[in-house]
């Protein structure tokens, strides 16, 4: 990962060399990143991974073992909690029970000794802004998850934060109530242009939400770039296994390009790897194609057996057995109108084909 530099004069937020230790422990190591205003960054990555510590370094809520935090181009490395500008929303919601909406979103305000026909204002502005005008007087109590987290976002909002963070705020919340407000903290962040920053482990909110996605492991940033970057060109195995499904099995360059494990040779785009290495190849399986029996006969044409089907709505996974992998199987996303007319059975043989552009190399060895 590329240092930040001084020279990154335009960055929001930036952070070099950033680590954590919790004794022996190493939460963080050497993170070093920059954020455009305006930004919406998702932090995504597996329980433990670090990325609720690197989200609480740049709040000042833990203090970082090494390394330099800076925001607006002033360092606040050191600086409390307190004197940060920022917003905060926890999976918790955290607000305060017996307080109305009103008095929760107005709290931040009222610490700053705003005026009250401003404060008034402001917090009527912002009731608005998440639909929740009609709320004004309750209590958190007689709230949904989805709206309490609502009141929640519209409090952080509530004194203008330059840096807005939000520590895994829809984790609670059922699969639609989640899908309908991940739309609405986006349209609300992409219409006050606050950079954000999100915690989350649900790789389908990274996706749809962030103009880039941090994918994190064992305290480290592995990969950053846009959705479809994350997504179309994962950097390492761990990112390929991590985001989406993907097939892995380990096979050797052979003579001439292209892989061989066992009777299974496929052709594909080495990338210098020698005659003989031992790579991990990995494959989506929505880029598996089934084809009739009589139908194309271009590269990586392969026999399987079909295993188990698994009916996921719209298309059906097949598990297809392959001598060649041994215990292994193939996954292959396919869609169900198409798995119909081959007439597709377990236990039955499938024809399919493995675009070599398709195919991914990386070094042996497991996902880190």
């Amino acid at each position: 990962m590329r240092a930040s530099t001084d020279a990154d004069a335009n960055a929001f937020l930036q952070l070099d060399g950033v680590s954590k230790a919790f004794g022996d422990f190493h939460a963080l190591v050497d993170v070093n990143f920059t954020i455009a205003e305006g930004e919406f960054i998702c932090f995504l990555g597996p329980s433990g991974c670090g990325k609720t510590t690197l989200l609480r370094c740049i709040a000042g809520l833990e203090t970082q073992s090494e390394g330099r935090i800076r925001m607006g181009g002033a360092d606040i490395s050191w600086l409390p909690t307190s004197e940060r500008d920022f917003g905060i929303v926890f999976q918790s919601y955290a607000l305060f029970p017996n307080l109305t909406v009103s008095d929760n979103v107005a709290y931040g305000l009222v610490n700053k000794r705003m005026a009250k026909p401003a404060i008034k204002a402001r917090v009527a502005e912002l009731l608005s802004l998440v639909d929740l005008s009609e709320h004004i007087s309750k209590y958190p109590g007689q709230l949904s998850g989805g709206e309490q987290q609502r009141v929640a976002l519209a409090r952080a909002l509530a004194t203008s934060p330059g840096l807005l963070l939000l520590d895994e705020p829809l984790s609670a919340l059922d699969a639609k109530v989640r899908a309908h407000l991940r739309r609405e903290i986006r349209a609300i962040q992409d219409r006050l242009g606050v950079t954000t920053i999100m915690v989350t482990h649900d790789q389908e909110e990274a996706q749809t939400m962030a103009d880039r996605i941090f994918v994190m492991n064992e305290g480290r940033i592995e990969q950053l770039g846009t959705p479809d970057e994350i997504y179309n060109a994962p950097a390492t195995p761990f990112v390929a296994d991590f985001i989406g499904v993907m097939n892995f099995f380990t096979a050797t360059v052979a003579e001439g390009g292209g892989v061989v494990r066992g009777d299974l040779t496929l052709a594909c785009e080495t990338g210098g790897h020698g005659e003989g290495t031992e790579l991990n190849c990995a494959v989506r399986p929505e880029d598996i194609r089934l084809i009739d029996r009589d139908g194309d006969d271009g590269a990586n044409i392969i026999e399987a057996t079909v295993d188990s089907i698994e009916f996921l709505g719209s298309f059906v996974r097949l598990y297809l057995a392959l001598p060649a992998l041994g215990a292994g199987e193939l996954r292959a996303d396919v869609r169900k109108e198409q798995a119909q007319h081959l007439d597709i059975a377990v236990g039955g043989t499938v024809r399919l084909r493995i675009p070599p552009a398709t195919i991914r190399l990386y070094e042996a060895g497991p996902p880190r």
